[in-house]
């Protein structure tokens, strides 16, 4: 599946053999969003001011994957 960044600039193609393996939340210090999705642990992919708002940002990636849809828009 390829997700497109929040601020629509990074495409990645998320699973298979080329793609990033791992989406994962993590505190961005500075700014006044302060948790991002991070793919890999290196890109970030959005935003939120609330850790509870990127969890329910990964659920709904996960809801595209289970769904078997080949893309995602991040919010």
């Amino acid at each position: 599946m390829y997700i497109l960044s929040q601020d629509r600039k990074v495409l990645i193609q998320f699973g298979g053999e080329d793609g990033f393996t791992m989406l994962n939340i993590t505190r961005n210090f500075g700014g006044k969003d302060k948790y991002a999705i991070a793919a890999s642990g290196t890109q970030v992919m959005g935003l939120y001011p609330e850790e509870k708002n990127a969890l329910d940002e990964l659920a709904k990636i996960l809801e595209a994957l289970e769904e078997g849809r080949k893309t995602y828009t991040m919010n």
